[in-house]
């Protein structure tokens, strides 16, 4: 099912037809279940009513700058803040930053909740409180060097007059004891009576490399998004920002903490021209 929805959205112009892609990935999914043995016949039922779920409700907001594992660690629990800094040469883009406080627990093998508050400072607006995000991940497969799992968010805005949100993803991670590729496909759209527009559809990709001096890791990472599925931007009007992460992780006492700073470039005049990342997770069992 990974590989079909990599390829599939990379070269099929179809795909952008939600509905027939959902649809597809249902019949990969059966063919999957059937031939793996690994799957419990809850988690089976639970992943297939989340896919039927998007295929009945396919129909924007905005994700942020993190890019998800589909792996799940039985028993975790985190704390993290993250968030980014812009800088541009136009007002109304410099120096805009967004904080996201988040806790986590994983509740079995294959399933992970998540709760997020969004802290946002825009031009000429004090620090608002944009949005809490409900957020449950499932994971489908974990073999030995690849593992898939689905995301579904739902986010409540805090402006009166704005419409809430949902966010569904498909997770998916290559591995080694070396390196890894993670790979996100993001679904959003609006729903309520405010609700416009369509589903927008973005990717996030992250290519990182494990303790290349000591336990620092060392990554390169992107964000695209495309706009609407029903009328998708022009390339200059997409935004698209690349970069690179720095990653260190050490241990305290029977926590773990991991700190990560990166930077991102944008490629595009509809993105930031440059961005400062940054993530503070403490992490327990």
């Amino acid at each position: 099912m990974t590989l079909f929805l990599g390829t599939y959205f990379s070269i099929n112009k179809s795909c952008f037809n939600i509905n027939k892609c959902l649809s597809n990935t249902i019949l990969i999914f059966f063919k999957n279940m059937m031939q793996n043995k690994k799957h419990s016949l809850v988690k089976n039922k639970i992943v297939l009513n989340i896919l039927l779920f998007l295929l009945l409700t396919s129909k924007p907001l905005f994700s942020h700058h993190k890019i998800y594992s589909p792996i799940v660690e039985e028993g975790r629990q985190s704390f993290e803040w993250r968030g980014h800094f812009d800088v541009d040469d136009r007002v109304e883009k410099n120096k805009a930053h967004h904080h996201v406080l988040e806790t986590e627990y994983s509740w079995t093998d294959f399933w992970q909740s998540e709760l997020e508050f969004h802290l946002s400072d825009k031009e000429n607006t004090p620090m608002d409180w944009e949005k809490t995000e409900f957020q449950n991940q499932l994971q489908i497969f974990d073999y030995k060097n690849w593992a898939a799992a689905l995301y579904f968010s739902y986010n409540v805005v805090s402006k009166s007059d704005s419409a809430d949100e949902i966010e569904y993803k498909y997770l998916n991670e290559f591995y080694n004891d070396t390196f890894g590729f993670i790979s996100n496909f993001i679904f959003e759209k609006e729903v309520g009576k405010t609700a416009e527009g369509s589903t927008t559809f973005s990717i996030s990709n992250y290519l990182y490399m494990k303790d290349i001096f000591f336990d620092l890791s060392f990554g390169v990472l992107g964000f695209s998004e495309f706009g609407k599925i029903s009328d998708t931007n022009t390339f200059g009007n997409q935004e698209h920002q690349y970069g690179f992460q720095f990653e260190y992780e050490f241990k305290l006492s029977d926590s773990e903490i991991e700190l990560a700073l990166g930077y991102l470039h944008g490629l595009t005049d509809a993105s930031a021209n440059h961005g400062l990342l940054w993530n503070f997770e403490y992490e327990f069992h």
